[in-house]
């Protein structure tokens, strides 16, 4: 009987093995770029062909590219708080109408275990499926997708408080954190490259004397971290570069308008600031980094009438970004119960509401009277890493 047993399951596997073979590489792969991140990495093991075909560099290029999600966190009670809504396009309606999307979130929740409660969660941007925040002094890697943390090593450094910038190269496919001193001057920074043989931080020097008082500002786009600072040399504000791929810093200068310093935005694979002068009632207007080289901007101007809003919800909504279809995301400056994210079409001049409804069940976190800070990473795309 036994060898009857063993006799049927290499049949069931020859079986499924001449089934798998039947299916084009080409299938397969468009079929596993479909799945979750977890499912593909558990897949892994099936097959030679999947392990080859879901390692492959170029597989996990599309895989990063798939359609990108909105995803928002909170901390709350030494818990964070995670979930992520669609960006795609609905069907709108006018600026004088609400729609209000019932769409499902995908949510969960996980404790914060350090070795002391986080003070004040302040993490970067989603930089190709990766945030970086830090535990008092040291970096901490985290990957929504997979729901890991990775704490870096810690820095051998004076400083009391850092700022922590995340960049990609997407030339050789690395991630770097970028650490230098919060709100005070310095002329060196230093540097961990994810996924390395490194073991400790390399000093890396930034050839400028200055300073950042903007510790969520970093955005990186297209292997350049941009954040604001100050250049004692120059007594001026510019808009400092770091190259990931090179580590080489330089500096530009802003443009010729107050702009918010805690405020930079990815606009169509650019760097965008936001118009002071301008107020809700006008729209904004956007100062678009056209030509880093010869610090040339140029503005773009948008309708984007929220008053109405602020008004009947009873809130104040921030902008925190675009989405890949150029869609403005607002989003309110407090977490509570009810709470709503709008994103605005200025091209078509339309708007959609989103209800975060499902974002915790935990009514001990709803009944909050002040709320809670909300993270928002628009464009977010699933890591393997």
């Amino acid at each position: 009987e036994e060898e009857d047993k063993s006799l049927q399951k290499k049949k069931k596997r020859r079986k499924q093995s001449k089934f798998g073979s039947l299916l084009p590489l080409d299938l397969t792969s468009e079929i596993l770029l479909r799945l979750p991140e977890k499912s593909v990495v558990r897949f892994r093991c099936v097959s030679k062909p999947w392990s080859s075909i879901t390692t492959d560099p170029y597989f996990i290029s599309l895989f990063k590219t798939r359609s990108p999600r909105l995803l928002l966190c909170f901390k709350a009670n030494d818990k964070l708080f995670v979930s992520s809504i669609p960006q795609h396009h609905q069907t709108f309606d006018t600026w004088n109408k609400s729609y209000s999307s019932s769409q499902p979130i995908d949510g969960y929740h996980m404790e914060l275990k350090f070795p002391r409660s986080l003070s004040y969660f302040r993490p970067t941007e989603s930089v190709q499926g990766l945030i970086c925040f830090q535990e008092s002094d040291t970096p901490i890697v985290w990957n929504p997708s997979t729901r890991r943390f990775l704490t870096l090593p810690k820095l051998n450094t004076s400083w009391k408080d850092i700022t922590i910038f995340l960049g990609y190269d997407p030339v050789e496919g690395k991630h770097k954190v970028i650490c230098i001193p919060f709100s005070k001057s310095c002329d060196d920074c230093r540097v961990f490259t994810l996924g390395s043989a490194q073991k400790s931080w390399r000093t890396v020097r930034t050839n400028y004397n200055h300073r950042s008082d903007y510790p969520t500002s970093g955005r990186c786009i297209k292997g350049v971290v941009y954040y604001i600072a100050f250049v004692y040399s120059m007594d001026v504000w510019v808009l400092m570069t770091f190259d990931v791929k090179s580590e080489k810093f330089d500096m530009i200068q802003l443009p010729p308008s107050d702009v918010h310093k805690d405020v930079l935005i990815p606009y169509e694979g650019r760097l965008a600031c936001v118009d002071r002068k301008r107020n809700m009632k006008k729209g904004i207007r956007l100062w678009i980094l056209e030509d880093a080289e010869k610090h040339k901007w140029s503005n773009k101007d948008f309708l984007a009438p929220l008053g109405h809003f602020n008004r009947s919800l009873g809130c104040n909504f921030l902008l925190k970004g675009f989405t890949s279809a150029g869609e403005f995301i607002y989003v309110e400056q407090m977490f509570h119960k009810p709470s709503y994210i709008l994103f605005c079409d200025p091209v078509r001049n339309s708007f959609r509401r989103f209800e975060l409804k499902g974002i915790t069940d935990d009514q001990s976190v709803l009944s909050t009277v002040h709320g809670f800070t909300l993270h928002v990473f628009p464009n977010h795309v699933e890591s393997q890493l």
